[in-house]
């Protein structure tokens, strides 16, 4: 088998050898052919230290990068730039890896070539900027021996050329010479990584991030919730935060004005929905409708709409008090050309009747009404709103933090403190206590929701977490919290100043005796499995660092000297229809 390979590389040594000569006897006649300089130019993808890549070694690489990624990725946008960018990338890597093996005395034979053909091994080099898109990393390629009909003594040279010329787009000569540079390219990969070892020390340092474990008490100060505690219904704070930020109250209107113009026109409603239950009864209906009579009663009486609504409404805006924003009803059909329809004959700030539509009862409160040019005053004071919560939440939820820790540092308990506070939020948000159930008549009560996602601030206590865990589950990025977390002690179990998180604030108490540190002995006894776990993966990823940046300095060097140059192929620009690269 071996003897057909050399026959087919002579073969093809002589066929490249011919076409060479007559290459430069053409050259050097062209003139008195009467060809034009510019006919001999010849597009190339690329050229490092002399070696050119050419148009079809970038097709090759671009095909066989897309023939290992899966296809469902093939048509995401990301993924053929990463493609395109990794084979020309890889091209460029791949001969400045070669170019340093050889420099250092490496070399590929003929027959070493051959052998790893007949093992069905082939080899491409993708970008190391790319690798990570694609999930493909540089080396030898994951193809089955059944590529070549079978490896070693199975190998059927057939089938293997075959299996070049549909999968790779190449002659067996071309991946040849493919091969020897990129055999090169991973010897001097190999190379790179085996000088790269982790210590023991930076394995107990990875264990003990792993095995250390503790556990701490809370008080989280959510920021959604401290924007529904903003009264921004209050002229004189709002004017007043106005004029503190006029420069940004102005910016948003200059970028804002032009759509506020010429409006259609439009209503900004709050309500308290009441559904009714599937499939209702008329006598349901009925009691649905009593309750909702019973609101209505106490609005009239004075109550606080944003109060009643967050207490009794069981519809998605229940948070903001029933508001459902600026909106065109002109248009609208159903339960929203209903509540529009109600609130028709209102002034600003009236509330009307109960509206009974076809799945729910409703009660509308009419906020404003708006038409044409907003005027410039009004719409500022609209915009500013917005802002105003944002600003003042953060103020208001960082204010409570600072009081909760004053509290405890003072010698109260985080519990009691994370009791009071949770009461006085409430309190807050709900505008008042929250009644007990309201006899609407007999057999009919009018009672508040509960409402088990409000977010108000509770003293929490964690899960055990390692010093790669995370304090809080639903918050993407507790890294910071859990080193305070364990900067904590029996002698300091309180953070000194709140911490913040994400879009929150929290005070951190060490839980006393949770916590467990990972020892030596324990450490010895795991040592051989961390060796092809913990061990493997620290080297895998420290390896990957070194040859990554080992390429970054080959090619700044080789760029400074003038040796990689990008060419002027046209098939470096992103193709126009899904056939130019096969073309």
């Amino acid at each position: 088998m071996l003897e057909g390979f050399q026959k087919h590389s002579q073969s093809l040594f002589l066929v490249v050898l011919v076409a060479s000569v007559a290459t430069m006897f053409g050259v050097s006649r062209g003139p008195q052919q009467g060809c034009s300089q510019s006919s001999l130019k010849v597009s190339y993808a690329a050229r490092v230290y002399g070696h050119t890549l050419s148009d079809s070694d970038f097709v090759a690489a671009t095909n066989t990068i897309s023939g290992l990624i899966p296809a469902m990725m093939a048509d995401n946008p990301a993924v053929t730039g990463a493609v395109r960018q990794g084979a020309l990338d890889g091209l460029i890597e791949r001969e400045l890896l070669a170019h340093e093996a050889e420099r250092l005395g490496m070399r590929v034979t003929e027959a070493q070539v051959s052998e790893a053909f007949r093992q069905c091994h082939f080899y491409a080099t993708v970008g190391v900027g790319a690798e990570s898109t694609l999930g493909l990393p540089s080396g030898r390629l994951p193809l089955p021996a059944n590529f070549c009909g079978g490896a070693g003594d199975q190998f059927d040279y057939a089938v293997f050329e075959r299996t070049v010329r549909r999968f790779f787009r190449r002659s067996v000569g071309d991946l040849r010479a493919a091969t020897e540079r990129e055999m090169l390219a991973d010897r001097m990969r190999q190379t790179i990584r085996a000088s790269v070892q982790v210590s023991d020390e930076e394995i107990w340092r990875e264990y003990q991030r792993t095995h250390d474990q503790m556990a701490v008490k809370y008080l989280r100060f959510n920021l959604a919730f401290y924007r529904t505690l903003v009264r921004d219904d209050d002229a004189q704070a709002l004017a007043a935060w106005m004029a503190a930020h006029e420069r940004e109250v102005n910016e948003q209107y200059t970028r804002r004005r032009d759509a506020l113009r010429g409006l259609a026109r439009e209503l900004r409603l709050r309500h308290i929905r009441l559904p009714f239950p599937d499939n209702a009864t008329d006598a349901q209906k009925a009691e649905v409708r009593a309750r909702a009579e019973a609101i209505v009663a106490r609005l009239s009486g004075g109550e606080d709409f944003i109060r009643l609504a967050r207490l009794y409404s069981e519809d998605d805006t229940w948070r903001a008090g029933g508001d459902l924003g600026w909106r065109n009803y002109a248009s609208e059909t159903g339960y929203n050309h209903d509540i529009a329809a109600a609130a028709a004959g209102l002034q600003r700030g009236g509330v009307s009747p109960v509206v009974v539509t076809s799945d729910a009862v409703a009660i509308v409160q009419l906020v404003d009404v708006r038409e044409g040019d907003v005027p410039e005053a009004d719409a500022k004071r609209d915009l500013a709103r917005a802002m105003f919560r944002d600003g003042a939440a953060v103020e208001m939820a960082q204010a409570a933090a600072n009081a909760a820790l004053g509290r405890v540092r003072g010698g109260a308990s985080i519990d009691d403190v994370g009791r009071e506070v949770n009461a006085a939020s409430l309190r807050a948000f709900y505008r008042g206590e929250v009644p007990g159930p309201q006899a609407v008549r007999a057999d009919v009560n009018l009672v508040p929701v509960e409402r088990s996602d409000l977010g108000a601030p509770a003293m929490v206590e964690s899960e055990l977490f390692s010093r790669t865990g995370m304090v809080a589950a639903d918050l993407e990025d507790s890294a910071s919290l859990v080193r305070a977390a364990f900067a904590l002690t029996d002698a300091q179990p309180l953070v000194t100043a709140p911490l913040r998180a994400g879009d929150d604030f929290f005070v951190l108490r060490y839980k006393d005796g949770s916590r467990t540190l990972a020892t030596r002995e324990e450490f010895a006894r795991q040592r051989q499995e961390l060796l092809t776990t913990t061990y493997a993966s620290m080297l895998a990823a420290k390896q990957r660092e070194a040859v990554v940046l080992y390429l970054s300095r080959l090619r700044q060097d080789a760029e400074h000297e003038g040796q990689v140059r990008i060419g002027d192929s046209p098939r470096l620009r992103a193709p126009q229809n899904n056939n130019e690269e096969g073309e």
